[in-house]
Order: structure tokens, then sequence, then C-alpha cells
């Protein structure tokens, strides 16, 4: 070994692989892809990836840990941040905002913790699909540029609290 080894990071190294977080089916239902939920907003991306969920129950929960950052006031939409800074947008039917929260009783505020899996919303679907709107719930990362891996893996009937993904960030 000469003087200096060791002392020098070998570039042909790969760095680690940052460590990955589960993302859970916000809710009992049949998944589908991002490009299929009935918006074009959320199916051509412009607000970030995801997924959607067609649901069959009306529990909502947090399809990852973090901090509760918005909570619209509507109910139709929660904002949750990771720790690794990851923002997730959780919004509830399409066009939903103009049921001015009739149909949804919101279990969290801002600037709650919650853990993946916990119970943010309920929601009575028959009242959405009464007012005509779907009711797709739709998980997007928001903030791209934060995300290192994107793994979405669900598909067919997923179950509330169910991983269906995995989520890396930078």
């Amino acid at each position: 070994m000469g003087l200096f080894s060791g002392l020098f990071h070998n570039s042909d190294e790969a760095a680690p692989a940052p460590a990955a977080t589960s993302v859970l089916a916000p809710c009992d239902g049949v998944w589908e892809s991002i490009e299929k939920v009935p918006d074009d907003t959320f199916a051509a991306k412009i607000l970030g990836d995801g997924f959607g969920v067609v649901p069959s129950s009306g529990l909502v929960v947090a399809p990852v840990s973090g901090t509760v950052t918005t909570v619209a006031d509507a109910k139709h939409a929660v904002g949750i941040t990771t720790p690794g800074g990851v923002e997730v947008l959780v919004h509830i039917g399409v066009d939903t905002v103009q049921l001015k929260g009739a149909p949804f009783t919101m279990l969290v505020s801002a600037g709650q913790t919650v853990s993946a899996g916990d119970p943010i919303e309920k929601v009575d679907f028959d009242a959405v699909k009464a007012a005509g709107k779907a009711t797709d719930v739709i998980v997007v990362f928001t903030n791209p540029a934060t995300i290192a891996a994107l793994d979405l893996t669900g598909s067919g009937t997923v179950a509330v609290g169910a991983q269906v993904g995995t989520l890396a960030v930078r």
C-alpha cells in the first residue's frame, strides 16, 4: 500500500443508494396509474408523478410518514412532507373542491406528525358520487427534484395501508 492509499475516495466506487421508504395505499380499492386518473392535470403529471386508487371504502390513510403541511379548506386534499423533504399531495376525488367539505371528515390538522398508515380522513363517497364527481383518491409527489427513485408497484385491488411502492430521496 502506498503512503496515500485510503486517503482519497476511489471515484469508481458507487455511492450508497438512498434508503427507500414505503409508500402505502391510501384506501381500499382498485389501483390505477396516474395516467388513468380522470383529471387531465393529474394524468399529464403536471403536478408530479403518482397514482390513484378508485376507493371501495371511506377511510383514507397517510401514504407516507411526515408532517401534515396543508389541509385544504374544502377538506378534499391533504399535503404531507416526509422527513426527507418530499411533498406528497393526497387529493380526494375530482373537482371535489366544489363540494365545500360536505362529504369529508378531516382527522388531522396542519403541523401534525403522521406515520404511514395513520387515518387522515373519512369520506362519504356515496355523497361524492351523488354530486356527480369521480371518487379517485390521488397521491402525487409534487417536488420531483427531491426524489432519487420512485418505484410504484401497486396493481389490481389494494388494501388500505398495503405497500404499493417505495420512495428514495436525494
